[in-house]
């Protein structure tokens, strides 16, 4: 393998979503509906197995199936993916899939579907029922958490692992305590929080859910503070553990902490490319169609060459400041989507480097030096 990619986003329904969370990023691309208006093509998934193999850095390829609701794609969809997946690796590399979902369409033929196929789903869960229900609702406006929470119990007793997604937003972003506590009832082995930002209102300086620095940095710091005071590696938080393997030279696994989005590629329901699935809702960014190009030649198209370099120039942007090998300069998405560039200052910069300074802080302060 001589290629540069590790990881695949597909958006199978596009932005097409049983739910209409009150804060959903994807903005006006957003599309409600209980069953799909288009799914990706079983020959669009062949082609894009059957090309990307050249092109990994690895002899792995973890493929997130992403949206929207992934699910409403339908059980036999992935039947068929996944045994066209397998037809056009044919044993050249490794393939891991995974799935961002909310879970309200989850059955037992669901469950156990994701363990027959091997995918591992995770779950979008925004804490206890009156926060959960408060932004998370059904196209109707009926409350999610019960159809979620079961979900992710159905999936653990199958023995499944799932992940937990919570989405920090002004509903919650004042209840760090709360959201903790809940971990702990629930007894959540692991779990990751997404800071909201709206970007089609932040540009306009109109958000109704999105956090402010001030907001988000608070709430990191606080939650932070209580997961390390209790004191339990076994409950992990990726956000947390990567930001102190950060410092100490391991390998961290959130993208916009490594600039992964030159290790991405993502597709949508009609075969077209993006450096990642946040992407699609900026046509501009489309580096070409599978149907249309070979993968390889996606990759060098003017479009594909436009963002490469716009994501490096961000990266060079952040050059003198001391947390860059820790934080790769954030996330060139948020970057583009709220300023139009990529060498633009990064929304949660000043969230990063306070959350940085109080854990190398905490850390030194809870570990002593031997003389």
């Amino acid at each position: 393998m001589a290629g540069q990619l590790t990881k695949l986003l597909i958006t199978p329904v596009d932005m097409d979503c049983n739910m209409a969370c009150k804060y959903c990023y994807n903005g006006s691309s957003w599309q409600p509906r209980t069953t799909p208006d288009r799914v990706i093509s079983i020959d669009t998934i062949y082609k894009i197995f059957d090309e990307i193999g050249p092109l990994l850095k690895s002899e792995s390829l973890v493929v997130v199936w992403h949206g929207g609701e992934p699910m409403l794609a339908g059980k036999d969809f992935y039947r068929e993916m996944v045994a066209a997946q397998r037809r056009a690796t044919n044993g050249r590399y490794k393939v891991s899939h995974c799935m961002q979902t909310n879970g309200t369409l989850v059955d037992a033929e669901w469950v156990e579907l994701f363990g027959q196929l091997y995918i591992g789903p995770s779950v979008s869960i925004d804490g206890p029922a009156h926060l959960h229900d408060a932004v998370r609702v059904f196209l109707d406006g009926a409350p999610t958490y019960d159809l979620s929470m079961r979900a992710y119990r159905a999936l653990q007793e199958r023995g499944i692992d799932p992940g937990l997604l919570v989405v920090i937003s002004q509903t919650n972003v004042k209840s760090p305590g709360a959201i903790w506590e809940w971990v702990l009832e629930q007894q959540f082995p692991h779990f990751d929080f997404l800071l909201c930002i709206e970007p089609e209102l932040w540009r306009e300086s109109k958000q109704v859910f999105g956090l402010s620095s001030d907001e988000a940095t608070e709430f990191s710091i606080r939650l932070f503070d209580l997961w390390f005071a209790h004191g339990d590696p076994d409950i992990r938080v990726r956000t947390f553990r990567d930001a102190i393997k950060s410092q100490i030279g391991g390998h961290v696994s959130v993208c916009s902490w490594k600039a992964g989005c030159a290790e991405h590629l993502s597709f949508d329901a009609s075969g077209n490319a993006f450096p990642c699935s946040r992407y699609h809702c900026y046509p501009e960014t489309c580096m070409g169609n599978i149907h249309a190009m070979s993968l390889q030649d996606i990759l060098h198209t003017p479009t594909a060459q436009w963002v490469v370099q716009g994501i490096q120039a961000g990266q060079a942007r952040c050059d003198g400041c001391k947390w860059k090998k820790n934080c790769g300069s954030g996330c060139p998405f948020l970057k583009y989507a709220l300023n139009g560039a990529w060498d633009s200052p990064y929304v949660h910069c000043r969230t990063r480097q306070a959350l940085f300074e109080h854990i190398r802080e905490r850390i030194f302060q809870a570990v002593p030096v031997s003389a």
